[in-house]
């Protein structure tokens, strides 16, 4: 028994002294005026935490809250479109860094979406998400997403006839975000 505690300490160890964890996440706002109706307001926060394994490879998961269009609009059964939905999101993500240029890495992020999108649904994807981060300081990092491919399928509450989405889409899918690196 304590050999098996010895290599797990020594595994633990090793790793963290290889990685390096991060904390952060994203936040949005807007406003949305249907034509005929009233300003309604869009927003979301999606709270970030990863673990850099190597130079190359990161982890990580973002949940958190969106209320609005563009990649959170889904197609209900009657194939008309939502134009506002209110979503609780969980982002598992694995981070492929593919080119650095000190202090600027282009990344890209394939990982799978699920949402429970409020009294309507729910909400599966995957896909990948290209994205830009800028190192300011050594604890610092300033992140940006630049769209998204993949496919997603959306589920009517009650059953009914599901719909999916495939494509690529870069006009409604930018983000911006602040980590810190421990």
């Amino acid at each position: 028994m304590k050999k098996i505690l010895l290599l797990a300490v020594v595994l633990f160890a090793s790793l963290n002294a290889s990685a390096q964890w991060y904390i952060g996440g994203s936040v949005g706002f807007g406003s949305v005026k249907p034509s005929g109706g009233d300003s309604e307001a869009v927003f979301s926060i999606l709270p970030e935490l990863g673990y850099q394994l190597n130079d190359k490879w990161s982890v990580g998961a973002k949940v958190g809250y969106h209320k609005g269009d563009g990649i959170a609009a889904v197609i209900n059964s009657t194939n008309t479109r939502v134009d506002l939905t209110e979503e609780f999101i969980i982002r598992p993500y694995a981070r492929y860094s593919a080119f650095t240029w000190d202090p600027v890495t282009v990344f890209f992020d394939g990982g799978i979406r699920f949402a429970s999108v409020v009294d309507q649904g729910t909400r599966f994807g995957l896909g990948v998400e290209p994205g830009v981060a800028v190192t300011l300081t050594d604890h610092i990092t300033f992140v940006t997403h630049l769209g998204y491919v993949g496919f997603d399928t959306f589920s009517p509450k009650g059953g009914g006839g599901s719909s999916t989405r495939f494509g690529v889409d870069f006009s409604n899918n930018c983000s911006f975000g602040v980590y810190y690196n421990f």
